[in-house]
Order: C-alpha cells, then structure tokens, then sequence
C-alpha cells in the first residue's frame, strides 16, 4: 500500500512545525480514546498512534478568570460540581448545574461508534430512545443559547467563551467534557508530531511506503472505476483501490474535477447558518516564563479590544509546559487562539500579500499586547508565528480554512455522510467531514472504516 502525502509529513491537520528553536503544536487541545479499553482506544493502538505510558493526564480542560473570579472545568466530576457550586449564585441555577452533572456522568457509559461501518451493518438498529429522551433539550440548544439560562455571570461567560465553539450544540461540549472527566480524552506526550510520527512508522514496518512532498492533481477514473492518482509531477500510480483522505470539497471539485454529482454533504455549503464553518487566528509566542503552576488552558475577560477589524473581549491562551517535548533551552510556546467563521475568512482570503503580511504583524502586535496585559507575563515572550484560515486552507486545501466539520449545531441531528462516490466503484473516502462534527476520532474511524469497505468488497460481500 502506498500513501501520497501532499506536504513534507504525513498527518493533515495532526501537524507541528518549528519556529524560533520550539515546536508549535498545531491540532491536539485533547485526544478523545486515550483510555485502552475504549474502542477509539483500541484504533489508536493498533495503528501505533498512542503507547502506553506515553500520556499526559491533564487537571482541567481550561480555567476562566472573570473580573475578580475563576472558575476551574476541572477533568473530574465531583471536583468540577463542586467547582461549579461554588461560584453559584441562585437556586435556578444550582438546580441546573445538578442536571448539567447528571449528564455528563450518564454520557460517560457511551463511546462514538467505531467497531463497523454503516454500510456493512446487516441487523436493523433500534434507536436508543432512553439516550434521546435524556439529551433531547441538550442537543436542540447551542452552547451559546444554553448559557443564557444561568444567572451566574462566570458561568454564562466561561460557556460563551469555552474551548468549544458556542456554535456546537452543548451536547457536543458535554461530550467531550464528560470524556475528560472519564479519563478518555487527554493528551499523547510528544504531542501531534508524536502521534504522526509513530502511525507512520507503524504504516511502514507493516510494509507500507510513504511518499511526501507527492500532492495528487487527479483520481484517473476508467469505465466508472478509480484505477489510481496523477501526481502534480505528472506520475500516473495504478492500485486496485483508491481512498481519498482530504478534505471532501478538495475531492470533489479539483481531484475528480467536478464530473461527478457530490453526495448530500454539499448541501450544508448553501447554508451557512445551520452549517456554518469556523476556524482560528492564531499567535504563538516563544517564552521563558515559569508556567508550572498555571493551568494548561486559561481564559480571560478583557476590555474590547479591536484585532484588525474584529471587535473581542476575550483572551483564550493556552501553554506546553506540561510537556518536556516542547521545551528546548528552557523556553516554551503559549498560544493564543481567536475564534472565525466564514466571514472572516472571506475578508481574510480577499487581501493581496502585502494587506495579508501586515495584517498577520498588526494581529501578533496586539494579542502580544493583551496577553502581556491579562496574563501577568515574568518573561521573555517573542512573537513566532501568526496563523489564519488562509494558513489552513494554504497548507490543506481546507474547505474555507476550517479544521473540523460542519459544527454539531442545534437541532442537528448526527449526520452521516457516505463513504463513495455515485457512479464510481473502487474509490472511498476517509476523512473527518463525513460524521460531525470531525477531529480526529472521526479521521481515524472513517480510515478504519475504509479499510473494512474494501475488504469487504475483496471478498464479494458489498454491491
């Protein structure tokens, strides 16, 4: 088997790269299936992504300071209860809270499907009618809305402000909390790089050839059959099978140039209110302050500040010291992370070079002013890098710069998309846009169920 990776490593969105003698980690906020007995345990072993005692067991999942207060998610569940409690400041919305709780410890007994795909499930599936009767109001709100049901100012905000999109629906947010608490969403020592950098050598020892810096311009497609990829070289490379594993908009419109009807998926490009895309700007900054006894992930209400036309009020920073990997010469990265969505990058993508090159300086220069302002710097902190939409889009053909899917919104059912191509046999896909809302759970799942399609169809038993 052979994998044609467009850029110099394999990995996609699971990606580091150096600045300034550090490693900027550029996916891994939390990895959900840390946990071995779970099944996307399973997946990320077999496939060599995470070793035993390679894992880092963070505290909290982030950490809000509020005018005069904090308020701690802590990744336990009576310590984040307790937590929560404590800032409380009426009956309404304790009694919230006590049922915030009861829900993240009852989704703590579920895990995402990842044993078989869809297609090869032969047996009826009853719907779990007990889960949606206990979610239901949890799903048909977004984590934004949900916020305004508290009376509690730090709560309201640390949920307008979390590290997942208030765009999600809050069962999405209470997912993945709930998994933090569980201890099946933490981090792999060595970060990104480290889980790429492992798959791969799992890939090749297995007999596997990894060809880099070899981006795919077309499938070729015969008689309604994939029968292999052109490289941008102009190589033609024959296999039996094909899987494309980018982005879905990147297959359709430029690999198989639009020739074919695209499946449901592209439904959500018309909508961007119920399907709305988002993304980051993001500075990393070198520095050599001592960042041992802060939380990994810290938020901060500020004063509005205006970052090149975006008007904010937040500072959402987060650090690597926690892990030595990112230490070199006994200076470290702090990221701070600025939400975007479809508009910004539409306003972002329509700057010539020179527009985009100060805009990228201006919007360094002023969250390196916020953070020395709210983040009580006692170091060195130099500017490294600025990344946007346009960076993700640049280096992975990302549909709009975004690095997930279609968020999981309000009254959005989880949507599955297919697999395959209409009218084209031999071809699979495999990548995080086809369940909401992506990440990396749904990327290696939708590999594996990819590998499972195709021996399925080796052995005669799909149509």
């Amino acid at each position: 088997m052979n994998i044609y990776e467009k850029n110099s490593v394999a990995g996609g969105f699971c990606t580091s790269w150096q600045r300034g003698g550090v490693i900027i980690d550029g996916c891994l906020h939390w990895l959900i299936g840390t946990h071995g007995d779970s099944g996307l345990g399973r997946i990320w072993r077999e496939i060599g992504g995470i070793r035993d005692g390679d894992i880092v067991k963070l505290d909290s999942f982030y950490k809000v300071f509020y005018e005069n207060e904090t308020l701690t998610f802590y990744n336990d569940f009576d310590k984040l209860e307790r937590e929560l409690y404590r800032v409380c400041v009426c009956d309404n919305d304790r009694a919230e809270i006590a049922r915030f709780m009861e829900l993240l410890r009852y989704l703590g007994m579920f895990e995402i499907p990842s044993d078989i795909p869809p297609e090869l499930i032969t047996q009826p599936i009853k719907p779990n009618m007990a889960f949606a009767r206990k979610t239901i109001s949890f799903m048909t709100r977004t984590l934004g809305e949900y916020a305004q049901k508290f009376e509690t100012p730090i709560i309201r905000y640390a949920l307008e402000n979390a590290p997942v999109n208030k765009r999600f629906c809050v069962l999405y947010f209470a997912e993945t909390l709930s998994n933090l608490c569980s201890g099946n969403a933490d981090l792999p020592r060595g970060g990104s790089s480290a889980i790429m950098r492992n798959v791969s050598e799992r890939f090749k020892a297995l007999g596997g050839k990894l060809m880099t810096s070899s981006p795919v311009s077309e499938i070729i497609i015969e008689n309604g059959t994939a029968k292999g990829v052109k490289l941008e070289s102009g190589q033609i490379v024959y296999g039996d099978y094909t899987i494309a594993a980018c982005d879905v908009h990147h297959t359709y419109e430029k690999l198989l140039m639009n020739k074919y009807p695209p499946n449901a998926f592209f439904d959500g490009d018309a909508d961007k209110e119920k399907y709305s895309t988002y993304s980051y700007i993001v500075a990393a900054f070198k520095t050599n302050m001592d960042l041992n006894d802060r939380k990994v992930s810290q938020i901060y209400k500020t004063e509005k500040f205006d970052l090149s036309g975006k008007e904010c009020n937040v500072l959402s920073v987060r650090h690597y010291a926690y892990d030595e990997s990112f230490t070199n010469d006994g200076c470290t990265v702090l990221q701070v992370f600025v939400d975007t969505n479809a508009d910004d990058y539409e306003r972002i993508s329509a700057m010539s070079r020179s527009e985009y090159t100060e805009f990228k300086r201006r919007t360094g220069e002023t969250l390196k002013r916020q953070l020395e302002k709210y983040y009580a710097v006692n170091g060195d902190v130099e500017l490294i890098d600025v990344v946007t939409p346009r960076t993700y889009e640049r280096y992975l053909n990302s549909y709009q710069g975004s690095f997930m899917s279609f968020p999981l919104g309000a009254k959005m059912p989880q949507q599955l998309y297919a697999r395959t191509v209409n009218g084209i046999d031999k071809l699979y896909l495999a990548n995080q846009w086809l369940m909401s809302p992506g990440g990396t759970p749904i990327a290696v799942i939708s590999g594996k169920f990819a590998a499972q399609l195709i021996a399925a169809d080796a052995e005669g038993k799909t149509s």
